[in-house]
């Protein structure tokens, strides 16, 4: 009978085990490359989560809380320092175009190849994100037809941006959406 994992050892593992996913933007590493960049053995992981499928089970649901805690981060900040929604969105653009999001970033697009494959927990992972996103942008907009399209504005502007390194072209098609929309006056533009 093998004796029970230690809880904050466990904690402490998945969040070194999710900066390192976090880090290579992939959890595609195998379970002894993960090890070594967080200086433990293959052996520990395999003894605290089982499996690999199991570690990076939880490693996904460990970047879903730390999603929305950044989520939210980035819209208080956006909205704080904002007078108009444009300016929010525009702000929101420039915090997740940052050097330290990249990661975050490119991590996320690993998840949704993931799912593109068939992963059905990945695509339930991305789908509640979707929700998260989608919600905070219509109490930003107050419009959920406008929110779904910036969603996937920022998607694509995400995607061009990993690809090229250009955050100008993603803020331009920011800018050139909200031109198009007629906001009512008191949510100002």
């Amino acid at each position: 009978m093998s004796r029970p994992t230690e809880p904050q050892k466990k904690a402490e593992l998945l969040e070194k085990c999710l900066e390192v996913a976090i880090e290579a933007g992939a959890l595609d590493s195998s379970i002894n490359a993960i090890a070594k960049r967080i200086g433990t053995s293959g052996r520990m992981l395999v003894y605290h989560f089982g499996s690999k499928q199991e570690l990076e089970r939880q490693v996904i649901a460990r970047l879903e809380v730390r999603l929305r805690a950044q989520l939210q981060l980035l819209q208080n900040t956006a909205v704080a320092d904002a007078d108009t929604v444009a300016e929010s969105l525009l702000a929101m653009w420039q915090q997740f175009t940052n050097p330290e999001m990249q990661g975050w970033l490119k991590l996320t697009m690993d998840l949704n190849l993931r799912a593109m494959q068939g992963d059905a927990e990945t695509q339930r992972f991305l789908e509640r994100e979707t929700q998260q996103w989608i919600e905070s942008l219509t109490a930003l907009t107050k419009d959920e037809a406008v929110a779904r399209s910036l969603f996937h504005l920022f998607q694509g502007a995400t995607l061009d941006f990993l690809t090229t390194g250009n955050a100008q072209r993603g803020e331009q098609s920011i800018k050139a959406f909200l031109e198009t929309m007629r906001w009512p006056s008191s949510a100002g533009l």
